[in-house]
């Protein structure tokens, strides 16, 4: 079965988680960017990532799902990244959006990176140092256990197929 990474990034920190997950996963990584939405449909795991903004995911990536041919049969996972809250959020609107697709969703991942405000108080730094090991490694874990459902579920398949 072919697998995908796509993720945006601005600031490194959703590159970095998206590094580990394909890892993980033994997937293909890609800048969305990089990918026409009609293009995707030769893979059977598609993963989508994006940083939090305004507890939502990035304009790029809903554009990008927005744009995506339905994929009925498909599966789906979604990962962002936070400074702080709105994880929860981000994550079901990429649910509800892949799953109006007629993608099953498998799962989703967060974790905090590091960020910079700038305010009346003055520019401050958040989160210093995430996404770190930890967090990564748990990126690496999760796309281990999206490769551990896909097999799980092919041979299930297989079996009734």
């Amino acid at each position: 079965m072919k697998s995908i990474v796509i993720y945006y990034s601005e600031t490194g920190n959703t590159e970095k988680v998206a590094h580990a997950i394909a890892s993980g996963l033994g997937a293909e990584l890609k800048r969305v960017e990089e990918v026409k939405p009609q293009d995707i449909s030769g893979y059977d795991l598609i993963c989508l990532g994006t940083p939090v903004y305004g507890f939502s995911p990035s304009k790029i990536v809903k554009k990008f799902i927005a744009a995506m041919p339905n994929l009925p049969g498909k599966r789906s996972a979604t990962f962002c990244t936070v400074h702080a809250v709105g994880s929860g959020r981000t994550l079901r609107i990429m649910k509800e959006a892949v799953e109006a697709k007629g993608m099953s969703f498998i799962g989703g991942f967060y974790c905090k990176g590091v960020s910079r405000l700038v305010g009346n108080f003055g520019p401050r730094i958040f989160n210093k140092g995430r996404p770190d090991e930890e967090d990564l490694k748990r990126a690496e874990e999760f796309g281990r256990g999206l490769l551990l459902f896909k097999v799980c579920t092919s041979k299930i398949l297989q079996v009734r197929g």
